[in-house]
């Protein structure tokens, strides 16, 4: 009777140790997906400082690097570190080898609020369902930002 006992003990913990990975997986995934998204704005942000000369897609760019700067650190990452996803490695090498000009500007501006859009979703959902403070503490310091900044490029949109 002990044996089995022990046995059932065992698999109990063994269940329960799967349980605590499976809630740990948003956990990382979250701040992967916030550190790669926030890649993007970045280094797509470099670029449009080299290539536009609109005063208000600069501003805009300059906030968007010190914004997710201060993710990153808030995440214990190294700005700049995080890899690019497939698709905005895409998109940033299509900007990259656009001249500077019209075009460039609609397309940074584009491919910024569609990375909004995706942080947004990313943000909101893990502060309903996210399990680490400091990352909800994340979420939460970053969704208002993100809204202002969606606001900001809907904007810009009308203007590039």
């Amino acid at each position: 009777m002990q044996r089995r006992s022990f046995l059932l003990a065992l698999m109990g913990v063994g269940f329960a140790g799967s349980v605590a990975e499976a809630r740990l997986a948003p956990v990382a995934d979250f701040r992967t997906q916030d550190l790669v998204g926030g890649e993007f704005a970045m280094r797509s942000s470099r670029l449009a400082l080299s290539k536009t000369n609109n005063p208000d897609i600069m501003n805009f760019a300059n906030a968007e690097i010190a914004e997710q700067v201060q993710v990153a650190t808030a995440l214990g990452a190294l700005p700049g570190t995080a890899p690019l996803r497939a698709d905005h490695s895409t998109i940033l090498t299509r900007l990259e080898n656009m001249p500077a000009g019209p075009n460039f500007n609609a397309m940074y501006v584009k491919g910024q609020i569609a990375g909004h859009r995706e942080l947004l979703a990313l943000n909101s959902s893990y502060l309903r369902t996210g399990g680490n403070p400091q990352e909800q503490s994340v979420a939460q310091m970053s969704l208002p930002i993100i809204q202002r900044h969606l606001a900001i490029l809907n904007g810009l949109r009308n203007i590039a």
